[in-house]
């Protein structure tokens, strides 16, 4: 995996992605592009006082934009169940990549807080 170190960078990598996926996929920029004005409002709100809050949120956007990237390659879901199941499942991402039974109580950790 490259390791990431600017926001150029990250978004091209879940862009290239929707742009190999093709033209049937070309509804999804319009999500992509929701979920990068949020990521922005939410980095230009931190602060010392407000990190508590909005890195959960933060988190979330992340969960959202990586379950976008493993679900586009489906042909089976249209865009519109995408969005539907990224929306339903993103708070829980986290806990099932870490190799948890969404039944199972989480360590106690930041990853496992997201909005």
């Amino acid at each position: 995996m490259t390791k990431l170190k600017t926001k150029n960078e990250y978004r091209e990598q879940f862009q290239m992605a929707l742009d190999q996926a093709g033209k049937e996929r070309i509804m999804l920029t319009a999500y992509l592009d929701m979920q990068f004005q949020k990521l922005n409002q939410l980095i230009e709100s931190i602060s010392q006082e407000s990190f508590w809050q909005v890195f959960p949120e933060i988190l979330g956007v992340d969960a959202k934009l990586t379950l976008l990237t493993e679900l586009i390659p489906f042909d089976d879901f249209s865009n519109e169940e995408i969005i539907r199941i990224i929306e339903n499942d993103y708070p829980n991402y986290f806990k099932e990549l870490c190799g948890y039974d969404l039944k199972m109580k989480d360590k106690p950790s930041m990853i496992f807080s997201v909005l």
